[in-house]
């Protein structure tokens, strides 16, 4: 080994940790229906209490994952998990740059950032994407290579970890019957027609049998629990999606695993998802978008089909398995490669 391997050899050897190691990883409330499926990694996750509540309604809280008010002192964080580019980042920052002494120091624990949205079309895009390369983190992570390639990232600049399905609990039931129905699943639908395709909902199914579940005070009331969730999507035979930007809609992804058929709009990654005419219908032509709701209202064969199709494509390639090696994967090696750059 040359004089000017060794270092690096040193370096390469002090950044590993013991990938079987438990992690104990700094995060705040966002998507709790994300988040549970992330605390399957089996690590400690401790949120602290600010600005976004976790709302029971769309998922228990694991038993791994503690709300706090406070940074317990007595806890060495091993990460910092943020899942938003808001003032949250700033409060971790400002969290992490105590004194030496501290054991919080900003020079001991890395930020991993791991972006769920696109940037946003009613403001300035190009101002967004600079504020999201700007705001300093240690490593960046996204949902999809689609979301990275539109915030202006790569594969040598950010990581992806795909959305996965926990195929045990979202399942088809042969035992449930399949309502002749239309089920669409949005939170604050009416408010967020810009994203969520409100309004398209309104003129592709009107007269048709219909069923909302979501947060929408004065429209729908939202699933009493996951499990009354399941067998929402378990007894609809027909899953509607309009979202307008979003990479993919996490109910539309549990809807497909419980075997629904699925129409759907055609935008941003959900064509990397649905194949035509194989697992799903998509279309971003409103006229199309009703006659594939009709022919399947009246083509119960065609549906169930579908739905197969459509739970096969959730189980073979959007496991939870995969998901949680690809977030095993990627903490682990946030921790090493700021550990080798120190």
């Amino acid at each position: 080994m040359t004089a000017n391997a060794t270092p690096r050899a040193i370096r390469s050897l002090m950044r590993k940790i013991s990938r079987d190691r438990k992690l104990n990883i700094l995060t705040f409330a966002t998507h709790e229906r994300y988040e549970e499926n992330l605390c399957k990694t089996g690590h400690e996750f401790y949120s602290l209490n600010i600005g976004k509540q976790w709302d029971e309604t769309y998922a228990p809280v694991p038993h791994n994952y503690h709300i706090i008010d406070q940074l317990p002192h007595y806890i060495d964080f091993d990460l910092v998990l943020a899942h938003t580019n808001d003032e949250r980042l700033h409060v971790a920052h400002s969290h992490l740059s105590r004194t030496a002494n501290s054991s919080y120091n900003r020079m001991t624990i890395p930020i991993l950032r791991h972006t769920h949205t696109l940037p946003d079309i009613r403001y300035d895009t190009r101002q967004q994407i600079q504020s999201l390369h700007d705001n300093f983190v240690d490593h960046s992570s996204f949902i999809s290579n689609y979301s990275r390639s539109a915030w202006g990232f790569d594969s040598k600049t950010a990581s992806v970890v795909e959305h996965g399905i926990d195929t045990d609990f979202w399942k088809p039931d042969p035992q449930i019957t399949k309502n002749n129905v239309c089920l669409s699943v949005v939170n604050d639908w009416p408010n967020r027609d810009w994203c969520c395709g409100f309004k398209l909902w309104q003129e592709t199914s009107h007269g048709l049998p219909v069923a909302v579940v979501g947060k929408c005070p004065g429209f729908s009331e939202p699933a009493q629990s996951t499990a009354h969730l399941r067998q929402i999507y378990q007894s609809s035979r027909i899953f509607y999606n309009t979202s307008l930007h979003s990479p993919v809609p996490t109910a539309l992804m549990e809807a497909m695993a419980c075997g629904c058929a699925i129409v759907s709009t055609a935008t941003c990654m959900i064509p990397e998802i649905i194949q035509h005419g194989e697992n799903g219908l998509i279309s971003n032509d409103p006229e199309e978008l009703r006659q594939f709701l009709e022919m399947l209202l009246k083509d119960e064969k065609a549906a169930i089909k579908m739905g197969q199709n459509a739970a096969k494509t959730i189980k073979t390639k959007y496991s939870i398995s995969n998901f949680v090696d690809g977030w095993n994967e990627l903490l682990y090696t946030t921790i090493e490669n700021y550990k080798e750059s120190q």
